[in-house]
């Protein structure tokens, strides 16, 4: 299309493009066919890509949408050229759910491991900067799961499709508190006296006042008062 054939008030080019309205049907018809497909590939490809997505998975997932958004819209293209690519994206899901299996190390290559992001209260900074997941972001994830402050958990491991999975101490102790600063009263109502927290790792120091020295453990120098559990 030239651009002295452009204009704005054509209001028939803009809803339609060039198209003939008849063609709207068919964008229903295409529309249904590769709602269709992707639901047989996405059964096909397992159950896990219905849930958590790995690397391999969403992208598959990836492929599966730029092959069906071209011919959807194109009355130039046909829908055989993405079957043949669906075809493909399912043999080669089903190839490495195989491989997988046999080869534990393989699997290992092309999900990922997991990560431990806080051990016994604190936070591992290292695995944080690994996975690119900030401090915000995680306690945003904990407190979605009932979290207030990082004394009641144990273990805190990434996985590999980048779910949290949660281990709760047995025996919490005083902990960083995640809930937003602006909520005073609950962290007034949760502050131990007896202890303050590094702000940045959540390391535990056993102190009324606040420590003039670094964290040994990531060597930050903001302290916060700690946080308990609230009392029943």
């Amino acid at each position: 299309m030239k651009q002295n054939d452009i204009f704005l008030s054509d209001v028939s080019r803009l809803l339609l493009g060039q198209a003939p309205p008849v063609f709207l049907l068919e964008v229903i018809a295409r529309a249904l066919i590769c709602f269709v497909l992707i639901i047989i590939t996405l059964r096909l490809s397992g159950r896990r890509v219905a849930s958590q997505y790995t690397l391999i998975e969403l992208s598959a997932v990836i492929a599966l949408a730029g092959t069906m958004g071209i011919p959807l819209l194109d009355d130039k293209r046909g829908l055989l050229p993405p079957l043949l690519i669906i075809c493909g994206l399912v043999a080669v899901q089903h190839l490495i759910g195989h491989l997988s299996l046999r080869f534990r190390k393989l699997d290992r290559v092309l999900t990922g491991t997991e990560r431990v992001a806080l051990d016994d209260g604190r936070l591992q900074l290292k695995t944080l900067r690994d996975t690119v997941l900030s401090r915000e972001k995680l306690f945003s994830l904990l407190r979605g799961r009932g979290v207030l402050h990082l004394g009641q958990l144990s273990r805190v491991y990434i996985e590999p499709s980048g779910a949290l999975t949660l281990i709760w101490s047995d025996t919490p102790r005083p902990g960083l508190a995640i809930v937003p600063r602006f909520d005073e009263p609950l962290l007034a109502a949760m502050m131990d006296e007896e202890h303050h927290v590094c702000a940045s790792c959540g390391n535990l120091c056993k102190s009324k006042k606040k420590p003039e020295s670094p964290c040994r453990c990531c060597q930050a120098r903001h302290w916060l008062p700690a946080s308990r559990d609230l009392e029943d």
